[in-house]
């Protein structure tokens, strides 16, 4: 009659160790699987919220003459004022979030997602100022009307690149040319506490008419 074999304590405590292992393994990549998750979760809305803010900045400047585009700040907040000939928008921009209010002073406000980080924040004082291109016109020199080989309109005389009283004649507007485009370049940078984090930035480059 054969007896009965059961486990020894050794047997026992190695069982509990490697079941153990395998249990610490599974808890980290649940949390790791959970950790991504909400990571991907607050970049896409991050990602949704710049896309919003740009779209509202740029419906405005498309659809309104822009006279000038001017920052303000301090620690607490900056605002980028533009000016339009028919109103003013604005976009104010704080620690944790943004809010803009447009020509027909409609607001909305988006806030900075962070996903656990609790460091991360719009740099107010890294705002940069805008960057914008105005009309730019010259005048074409040294203009031959009937082909004799002699200046008529628009005579530099001295040579110097530049239309003035020491010239011969008086500058004609129908020789004047003009750009019709302007581009507007804001950046609202963004740091996740220990330095920049340029995926969250708010970038806002614009070409049109003026």
């Amino acid at each position: 009659m054969m007896k009965k074999k059961g486990m020894t304590l050794v047997e026992v405590i190695i069982s509990v160790g490697l079941i153990s292992v395998v249990m610490i393994f599974l808890f980290n990549l649940l949390l790791d699987i959970q950790y991504q998750s909400n990571h991907s979760s607050y970049l896409k809305e991050n990602q949704r919220n710049r896309a919003l803010i740009i779209k509202r900045v740029e419906e405005d400047l498309m659809n309104n003459p822009l006279t000038s585009v001017s920052l303000q700040k301090n620690s607490n907040y900056a605002i980028i004022y533009f000016n339009y000939a028919s109103g003013i928008s604005s976009l104010t921009v704080y620690r944790d979030r943004i809010t803009y209010r447009n020509i027909d002073s409609l607001e909305e406000t988006w806030m900075l997602e962070k996903g656990g980080n609790e460091d991360a924040y719009y740099d107010i004082a890294a705002i940069p100022n805008p960057e914008r291109s105005g009309s730019n016109c010259s005048y074409i020199l040294n203009i031959d009307t009937n082909n004799d080989g002699t200046c008529d309109i628009n005579c530099d005389t001295n040579h110097d690149g530049i239309l003035n009283s020491s010239d011969s004649t008086t500058i004609d507007e129908e020789y004047q040319t003009c750009t019709s485009y302007q581009y507007i370049h804001i950046t609202i940078p963004t740091n996740n506490g220990e330095n920049a984090n340029t995926i969250d930035d708010i970038d806002i480059f614009y070409i049109g008419t003026i």
